[in-house]
């Protein structure tokens, strides 16, 4: 099941925004505080629990320079995902984002995941954008 963030327009580069968004410790400021409890962060990976009460624990598995961080969820995590990071620049200070997840979910848990993973990664995007205005 692919779940996407609206595409959002960012005041800043795709590199200020590559450099940011890799930092594992840089998504707290754009996870919806509503959403999400207990964060916690490595150099390559964090962690936090989301409204539903499960938690989620991601690792940085890829990127490409400035275009794509990849997040893949880790063991401890109840679902399996993939969470990709999509920047595009649209001139020298102004980029766009979007967060797309690619979740392997079963019925039952595609039923109490759905709303909350769509919260979290529209909230993200939507984060970006107030965090850097154009």
């Amino acid at each position: 099941m692919i779940i996407e963030s609206p595409v959002v327009e960012a005041g800043a580069s795709a590199e200020m925004l590559f450099e940011t968004l890799r930092n594992p410790a840089m998504l707290e400021s754009v996870l919806p505080a509503e959403q999400v409890s207990n964060f916690e962060a490595t150099e390559t990976g964090c962690s936090f629990k989301v409204t539903g009460g499960f938690a989620i624990i991601i690792e940085r598995v890829s990127e490409e320079r400035p275009g794509l961080i990849q997040f893949a969820s880790q063991k401890g995590t109840p679902i399996r995902f993939d969470l990709k990071v999509l920047i595009a620049s649209l001139a020298a200070d102004k980029a766009s984002v979007q967060v797309r997840c690619d979740a392997d979910l079963n019925p039952f848990m595609k039923m109490m995941a759905e709303k909350p993973l769509q919260a979290i990664f529209s909230g993200m995007a939507e984060a970006i954008e107030r965090k850097y205005p154009i």
